[in-house]
């Protein structure tokens, strides 16, 4: 399935590049072990995802013992949409790992609406239906956001991210 590790990487990079943004939606987060970690973090992350899905066991258990510890219970919000039925504005970051059909809906709506973005995309599928290379997928998708920056992450897979901050 994958680096494991990406999850990691990924919330260490969202945690330096946007140590301001407090809100995060969690475009096709899946399982939730970005929204943890981004939590973990200090940030309060929201899954965005149709498909329904449960944590790990694992964090469960984290999450317990981190409410004995500090009296306190952390929340990870669960939002069963597609991304294009949400307001994203709420939030003051949208980040979305491998997140398939939801990558060019996420980064033309936080486009439009000038939110903070990091996206690392991994499948090819373009809203146009026009079949495309990976190389040609992401030039695409710079293409559409002219102001994005592309960086490597340290993880075998498709570790591309795209982000950028606003001016909000």
């Amino acid at each position: 399935m994958g680096d494991h590790r990406r999850f990691h990487i990924f919330a260490e990079f969202i945690h330096y590049s946007f140590p301001d943004a407090s809100t995060v939606a969690d475009v096709g987060g899946g399982r939730g072990i970005l929204s943890f970690l981004l939590n973990e973090f200090g940030k309060h992350s929201t899954i965005i995802d149709p498909r329904p899905a449960t944590f790990p066991r694992w964090i469960h258990r984290r999450l317990r013992k981190k409410a004995r510890r500090t009296g306190t219970v952390s929340i990870i919000e669960r939002v069963h949409q597609n991304v294009e039925s949400v307001d994203l504005s709420r939030f003051d970051l949208t980040v979305a790992l491998h997140p398939d059909e939801a990558t060019e809906p996420t980064l033309r709506y936080a486009i439009k609406h000038n939110i903070n973005l990091a996206i690392v995309p991994c499948c090819v599928f373009p809203l146009d239906g026009y079949k495309r290379s990976v190389p040609e997928w992401m030039n695409y998708l710079l293409s559409i956001a002219p102001d994005v920056k592309k960086h490597q992450l340290p993880f075998s897979g498709a570790n591309t991210v795209l982000w950028r901050t606003s001016n909000r």
